[in-house]
């Protein structure tokens, strides 16, 4: 088959694109590597758009996967060309824009995945600060953040509302509109599966630091590899097929009611986390997964 990927860059940010390029050429497949500024429409023979990435017809393509960056002060122009993508005849995307602005938006996130009865936190949305107000008191500790975002940027913790409107006001002005969510205790860690295709080949436990309640490891969080029991694996499997997303990134929660799942995130990176062996496992987990769909009628 011939199979592009569609890469965040050419390795300087995303060093797993090129690795996919390798892995499919060792599978046989004609491959080839491109970005997203890489798109570029001419008049189509019958009309519309004809689209070329990276100097090839995109029609020439049996499947492009795809690793590229939605957010961003150009998210617009970005949104806009994967969505054309999409659209191509006969072209299997991994995964089309509508699954990746899925994977961005928390609100649809959260809808997609209790439609398909799947564990997820309580969600209000609040556009003022009576609403962000409404929601610390029916919870309590509650979480705010932007309704669409990445990389739990500006995530904040509200445990005392009096004390904490200017944090949320700031939030406000920022976003227009913010998700709210019930704390729940993070002493215990934080689950990140990774999903490639059918596999969960990186299972990793996050620990916050001393002192803190964030699981992220850019802010100290420490996490290790752990051998994932059956049924959290399979909530993993599951929230990604319900997801439409090939190669996510799900953290999960455990509480005393059992699993939370807090994000599904459809960029994982630091593949090669837990060395070359689970590397290549989740390189052709994806690939496993690419080739059994576009062989199916």
């Amino acid at each position: 088959m011939k199979i592009g990927v569609l890469g965040w860059d050419y390795g300087e940010m995303d060093p797993d694109a090129p690795c996919l390029v390798e892995a499919g050429r060792e599978r046989g497949h004609e491959m080839a590597l491109f970005t997203l500024e890489e798109l570029a429409y001419t008049p189509g023979a019958k009309g519309g758009l004809n689209i070329e990435v990276g100097g090839h017809d995109a029609e020439s393509f049996d499947a492009i996967i795809s690793r590229a960056k939605l957010y961003g002060d150009d998210w617009q122009d970005r949104v806009e060309r994967l969505t054309l993508l999409s659209k191509v005849p006969g072209l299997r995307l991994f995964d089309p824009a509508e699954v990746w602005v899925r994977g961005y938006s928390k609100f649809l996130t959260a809808q997609k995945l209790a439609e398909a009865g799947l564990p997820t936190p309580p969600v209000r949305s609040a556009v003022t600060l009576a609403e962000v107000e409404t929601a610390w008191k029916e919870w309590g500790a509650t979480i705010v953040k932007p309704s669409f975002g990445y990389r739990g940027v500006d995530v904040e913790r509200v445990t005392d509302f009096p004390t904490q409107t200017a944090v949320v006001e700031e939030l406000l002005a920022r976003y227009g509109t913010l998700v709210c969510q019930p704390y729940y205790p993070t002493q215990y860690g934080e689950y990140r599966i990774t999903v490639a295709g059918e596999v969960t080949p990186i299972n990793m436990l996050k620990l916050p630091a001393a002192g803190s309640w964030r699981c992220k490891t850019l802010e100290g969080a420490s996490f290790e590899y752990f051998e994932a029991p059956p049924e959290l694996q399979e909530l993993a499997v599951r929230a990604a097929r319900v997801m439409g997303i090939t190669l996510a990134g799900l953290d999960i929660l455990p509480t005393e009611d059992g699993y939370i799942i807090l994000e599904v995130n459809p960029i994982p990176g630091f593949l090669n986390i837990f060395g070359p062996e689970r590397h290549q496992q989740t390189l052709h987990g994806v690939f496993d997964w690419v080739e059994k769909q576009v062989s199916q009628p």
